[in-house]
C-alpha cells in the first residue's frame, strides 16, 4: 500500500481525520497506478522517485488552501523521476479545477514515438471546465517536458498549458510557470486560454471580462515546437521574461511569443532566435497581436529570426516596443499583420537597436507591409550592407524623428535624422544563451566616444526609466538606440 508519512495504511485514515497533511511516497508502477486519481486534501503531496519511471497520466484532484498547497514532487537522489503518457493520455499530469496546487522537479513524456498526430496532447494541463470559480495559487517550476505529440501545428495544445473550457465567468490569479524546460513539442510550448476573457476595444475606452491576474512566466527555455513557443492570453498585468525563446513554429507559422486578449502586458528580458522558414507571415521573434491594450515589448534580444516583431492592425491600442535588440533577423525588421485593416492605434516605437550584417536582404518592412498609426524616434537602423524599406515604407500617419541610419537612407518623414555610423564597441558578436537577467552580453551596442548617437536622444515621456542594461535614462541627455 502506498504510505503516508511512515504510517501504514490503517493510520492513514486516522491522520485524514485529524486534518494532517498526508504524504504519498511512489517509487513503482504499482503505486503510481494507485495515485493517479487519488483525492487530496489541503497540504497533502505526491513524491514521485528519482529515477524512476512511470507511464500513464498522473491526475489527483483536490484543492489546497492558502498556506498548505497541494505538491507534486520528486524525492530522493538521482535524475528526475519520469512520467511518460506515451501518446494515449491527454496529458502526462492533468489538474482539473485546481486552486493552491504546486508542481516541481519532474520530467514528462507524451508521444507514442512517431511524428504523426496524436490529437489534442499536453504534457502538463491544467483546466477548469465544470465549476465557475477563481482559480488561485497554480505553481509549474523546474520541469522538463519534452516529447510530446509529434512535430504537428495546433495552437490549443503542447507543452505546459493552462485552459479554462465552456466556463462563462471564471478566471485564474497567481498562475507561475518558472524555470521550466519546453523541448521537442507539436502544437505550442507554452500556453493559456479562456473561453470568457477577453478585452474589446470601443473608440476612446475598453471593455474587459475576466481577465487573469498575477501572471508571471518567466526563466523558460522553450525550444522547437510545432507552432508558437509561447502564447500569452486573457491577462491584466501579466509579465513574461527571462525565457529563451528557440526554433519556432516548424510545422506551422506563428511568431515565438504573441500576446492576444490582454491588458498591460509586458514582455521583456526575452531571446528569441531561430523562427526561420517557409510562410509570408508571422516568422518573427515577438508579437504585439490584436484584442490588446497597453502592450510593452521591450528589453527584448530578437536575432536570427525572420524578422524581429509583428504588429498587429486589427485592434490593438498603446503599444509601446522599446530599448529591444535586433541582430540579423533574416528577412525583415518589422511586420504589419492584416495589411487591408487600420485599426491599430498609437504605437510607439523608440531606442530600439537594429543591426543587419552584410550579405543579408532585409527590408525595415518585411513583405511589402504598411506601418500605420505609429512613430519612430531615437531608433539605430545599421546595415552593414546596403538597406531597404520595403515598397510600402512611407505608411499610413506614421513618422520617424531623431532616428539614426547608416547604409539606409533616411525615411522620407524624418525631419531631424541622424545618419552616420554610430560606433558600437563590437556589433553583432552576440550569439545564443545570454544571461537574461542581465543583459550584459550586449555590451557589444555600446557606443564609442565620438558616436553621433551619443546625448542625441530627444526626451520621450515615460519612457520607463531604464535601457536594456538597466542604466537610468532618467532626465538629462540620453542616446539614440538601446543602450546607454
Amino acid at each position: 500500500m502506498i504510505r503516508r508519512n511512515i504510517y501504514i495504511t490503517i493510520c492513514v485514515l486516522t491522520l485524514s481525520s485529524i486534518g494532517q497533511a498526508a504524504e504519498y511516497r511512489v517509487d513503482s508502477q504499482r503505486k503510481f497506478d494507485e495515485v493517479s486519481s487519488i483525492e487530496l486534501n489541503p497540504g497533502d503531496s505526491i513524491l514521485l522517485k528519482r529515477g524512476q519511471t512511470f507511464r500513464g497520466m498522473l491526475a489527483p484532484t483536490g484543492k489546497g488552501v492558502e498556506g498548505k498547497p497541494i505538491r507534486v514532487t520528486a524525492y530522493g537522489k538521482g535524475k528526475r523521476p519520469v512520467i511518460q503518457a506515451e501518446g494515449r493520455h491527454v496529458a502526462g499530469l492533468l489538474l482539473k479545477e485546481p486552486s493552491f496546487w504546486e508542481v516541481d522537479g519532474l520530467e514528462i513524456t507524451n508521444t507514442n514515438g512517431t511524428n504523426k498526430d496524436q490529437g489534442d496532447l499536453f504534457g502538463i494541463y491544467v483546466v477548469a471546465d465544470e465549476t465557475e470559480g477563481v482559480y488561485r495559487h497554480v505553481y509549474i517550476d523546474d520541469c522538463h517536458v519534452h516529447d510530446v505529440n509529434g512535430m504537428v501545428p495546433g495552437k490549443r495544445r503542447g507543452g505546459i498549458h493552462v485552459h479554462i473550457r465552456k466556463l462563462r465567468e471564471s478566471t485564474f490569479d497567481d498562475l507561475r510557470i518558472t524555470n521550466n524546460v519546453v523541448e521537442n513539442v507539436g502544437g505550442v510550448g507554452i500556453g493559456n486560454d479562456s473561453s470568457c476573457g477577453r478585452v474589446r476595444l470601443l473608440p476612446g475606452r475598453h471593455e474587459s471580462r475576466n481577465l487573469w491576474t498575477r501572471v508571471y512566466v518567466a526563466g523558460n527555455h522553450v525550444d522547437t515546437t510545432g507552432r508558437n513557443n509561447v502564447i500569452a492570453r486573457v491577462s491584466k498585468d501579466a509579465v513574461y521574461e527571462f525565457n529563451t525563446l528557440a526554433n519556432s513554429s516548424r510545422e506551422s507559422t506563428g511568431h515565438s511569443i504573441f500576446c492576444f486578449n490582454t491588458d498591460g502586458m509586458k514582455i521583456q528580458y526575452n531571446e528569441a532566435y531561430g523562427n526561420r522558414g517557409e510562410g509570408g507571415i508571422d516568422r518573427g521573434g515577438f508579437d504585439a497581436d490584436y484584442n490588446c491594450i497597453n502592450t510593452f515589448i521591450q528589453y527584448n534580444y530578437s536575432h536570427d529570426n525572420n524578422w524581429f516583431c509583428g504588429i498587429m492592425k486589427r485592434p490593438t491600442r498603446n503599444v509601446v516596443i522599446r530599448y529591444n535588440i535586433s541582430q540579423n533577423d533574416r528577412e525583415g525588421i518589422y511586420f504589419y499583420g492584416f495589411d487591408k485593416e487600420k485599426k491599430a492605434e498609437n504605437v510607439h516605437i523608440y531606442n530600439n537597436t537594429h543591426f543587419v550584417r552584410a550579405g543579408l536582404d532585409v527590408e525595415v518592412f518585411v513583405n511589402g507591409r504598411t506601418p500605420v498609426n505609429t512613430r519612430f524616434e531615437n531608433n539605430i537602423f545599421y546595415f552593414e550592407g546596403a538597406g531597404q524599406w520595403g515598397r510600402n515604407a512611407v505608411g499610413i500617419n506614421t513618422v520617424f524623428r531623431n532616428n539614426l541610419y547608416f547604409n539606409i537612407d533616411p525615411h522620407p518623414s524624418d525631419t531631424q535624422p541622424l545618419v552616420g555610423d554610430p560606433r558600437f564597441t563590437q556589433p553583432g558578436q552576440t550569439e545564443t544563451g545570454i544571461d537574461l537577467t542581465t543583459m550584459e552580453d550586449l555590451v557589444g551596442y555600446r557606443l564609442q566616444k565620438g558616436s553621433p548617437a551619443i546625448d542625441s536622444g530627444i526626451t520621450i515621456s515615460n519612457n520607463g526609466g531604464l535601457d536594456l542594461l538597466k542604466t537610468s535614462v532618467v532626465g538629462g541627455w540620453t542616446n539614440v538606440g538601446a543602450l546607454e
